[in-house]
């Protein structure tokens, strides 16, 4: 007698790499074909954020590329065999066996726990730059104040390039719009001048035996002033290295910020960057 039997075989094949696993090189993890998040510590953020429009999130350095194979993306194949069987009638002599079964040992099982030290790295318009393949602009992370924005212009052969632009008096850019609007938007600070001013430095008081020298207390506005460019340092009020001084230079002048590190980092002064790694000279 002939009998018919339908099997179903459902296979799921991932064409790159796994959905919500973060990238070596680019510290993101991909959860859609156009969609991503930072990771933080090895761990997605699940903070969405879109590719440019036909841009695709890849494992790349750059993640989002223009008409690039995503690696967040599933096929689902499914295909139906018939297999044909033939049933036939066959005397069979009776047969007695007698199995032993064998001892099984339990082997242990070892797991290794590997400690990843990650370092965040600084925001750098280029790198958003090279994201785009027409000119636009975009916001300026480094500008606390909102009045500058960043305008990446993209050349016929693909040159990318990038410059500081700043708004009209009294505006502010605006990251929805991509304009300079008379409306500050949240979280922005406001533009103040710093000016170099000329004040003693030491204070001698002098007595009939010797001479003593008072230092004066280190101040982040005065350490701003030596710099001619936007520059981090260690925030010598704050023992702890939790927070650090941010220096924005803008319109020959600059301004005093203190920003803090995200939890469970630290600033590194040789580094000027906060990572998971504590320095020694911090309590």
């Amino acid at each position: 007698m002939w009998l018919k039997a339908l099997v179903l075989l459902l296979s799921i094949r991932y064409l790159a790499a796994t959905c919500n696993v973060c990238q070596s090189d680019s510290n993101v993890a991909c959860h859609s074909e156009t969609t991503f998040s930072i990771c933080y510590d090895g761990v997605p953020s699940y903070d969405l954020l879109p590719c440019p429009k036909d841009f695709y999130c890849t494992d790349g350095f750059y993640t989002c590329y223009q008409n690039a194979n995503p690696v967040c993306k599933t096929e689902e194949d499914t295909s139906t065999t018939e297999i044909q069987t033939t049933s036939t009638t066959t005397p069979s002599p009776i047969t007695t066996t007698t199995t032993k079964n064998p001892t099984t040992t339990a082997t242990p099982i070892t797991t290794t726990t590997t400690e990843i030290t990650t370092t965040e790295a600084p925001w750098n318009a280029d790198d958003i730059c090279q994201q785009y393949t027409k000119n636009t602009f975009f916001e300026n992370e480094d500008d606390p104040t909102c009045t500058t924005f960043i305008t990446c212009t993209v050349d016929s052969d693909g040159t990318h390039s990038t410059k500081v632009t700043s708004c009209k008096a009294n505006q502010y850019f605006s990251t929805s719009l991509k304009v300079c609007t008379a409306t500050k938007p949240d979280g922005c600070v406001e533009t103040t001048t710093t000016i170099a001013t000329t004040t003693p430095t030491t204070t001698t008081v002098t007595t009939t035996a010797a001479s003593t020298t008072t230092a004066e207390p280190w101040s982040a506005e005065k350490t701003c002033l030596t710099v001619s460019k936007t520059t981090l340092f260690q925030n010598q009020d704050d023992p702890t290295c939790t927070t650090y001084l941010y220096c924005y230079f803008i319109n020959g002048s600059a301004t005093a910020l203190i920003k803090n590190c995200k939890t469970n980092q630290y600033f590194d002064a040789s580094l000027k960057s906060c990572s998971e790694n504590k320095p020694d000279y911090c309590t």
